[in-house]
């Protein structure tokens, strides 16, 4: 399509993620919200009163697969549990429509590995969002790493835990709908600590404590990248800081938290003053990542050179070690 019209953007699923996409579309040059599909149709309805205005008004589907064929959508965003992710993917894919598909965009890698396959095979181009590679914090960040300002990076620690209420039926703890702490939190990790390395692990280490509805509800990983270690813990019964530290044998970043979603970090060499980067976001930080896909797209690429398919293969390889380690099996698979 050519850069000149606007890009017309469909959502799957408008909770509260997919609000978060919608606001970040305000920041976005030519990016609207054209249509949006709910499986509750007063939950739609509300959405798109949201989110339409004076000059443009977000259509109602009654369904994802009325949506998937409106001839006007450019792009779709899937926002809804991640156990549905694929079935989405693949009917868009089917279609001719690319997808901007939330994290992670699989709950296995033979799954993710599939999709990829398919979107070859049809020209259609699918992209994960994992919004933080797209951050300019994160730029910053590998500016630093790239230069050596930390020298030789030996040691990376995070955190991403919160205290979840438990609900046996909601997402985060419900095996049916996918929920648990690595495919929804701990992913962040894995996939920075490839991004950050170049490449995957050599080794994976995990503790693992399932709670009742037999999700990992706590997760402490070692990922090992040759003579470096990515150490992370991600928990829904625990209260940390979330940052993340990179350190290295000349100095130390710390990104602030929640360092996923971070707009400051500080560079401390062992011989100099602390040097801090305050990179604010235009909107919430969903921008970035909206504009990377919509430049793929409208050059007819069919996947993005910050997370390219192979990244997304290698956190879900990794993913699928640690779950498969502790025993955590989901039932629809």
């Amino acid at each position: 399509m050519p850069a000149t019209e606007s890009f017309r953007w469909g959502i799957i699923a408008p909770g509260r993620i997919a609000r978060t996409f919608a606001e970040a579309l305000t920041g976005v040059d030519d990016a609207v919200l054209t249509a949006v599909a709910s499986r509750d149709p007063v939950r739609g309805a509300a959405f798109a009163r949201t989110y339409s205005t004076d000059a443009h008004s977000v259509r109602v589907c009654p369904d994802y697969d009325s949506l998937i064929a409106e001839p006007d959508i450019d792009g779709v965003y899937i926002a809804n549990p991640h156990r549905f992710h694929a079935d989405c993917v693949r009917r868009c894919l089917e279609a001719g429509k690319p997808v901007l598909c939330e994290k992670p965009l699989t709950v296995s890698a033979a799954g993710a590995a599939s999709l990829f396959e398919l979107a070859e095979r049809r020209g259609v181009f699918l992209m994960e969002a994992v919004w933080s590679r797209f951050l300019p914090v994160w730029d910053q960040v590998l500016d630093w790493v790239g230069q050596d300002a930390v020298g030789e990076v030996h040691t990376v620690q995070s955190d991403f835990c919160f205290r979840l209420p438990f609900k046996p039926n909601g997402r985060h703890w419900d095996i049916h709908q996918a929920g648990g702490v690595t495919l929804d939190m701990g992913i962040y990790a894995i996939s920075l600590s490839n991004y950050l390395f170049g490449r995957g692990p050599d080794q994976v280490q995990a503790s693992v404590l399932k709670g009742e509805t037999g999700v990992d509800i706590r997760t402490a990983a070692l990922l090992s990248y040759g003579n470096a270690v990515s150490v992370f813990t991600s928990s829904f019964v625990a209260r940390r800081d979330n940052i993340m530290s990179i350190e290295g044998d000349a100095g130390r970043i710390v990104i602030d938290g929640p360092f996923w979603g971070s707009d400051r970090a500080t560079l401390t060499r062992h011989d100099g003053e602390p040097e801090v980067a305050d990179r604010p976001r235009r909107v919430n930080g969903f921008e970035y990542q909206i504009a990377a896909a919509m430049a793929d797209i409208r050059a007819g690429r069919l996947q993005n050179a910050r997370i390219p398919w192979a990244d997304t293969l290698t956190t879900a390889r990794v993913i699928d070690h640690i779950l498969s380690d502790a025993g955590v099996i989901y039932p629809f698979l």
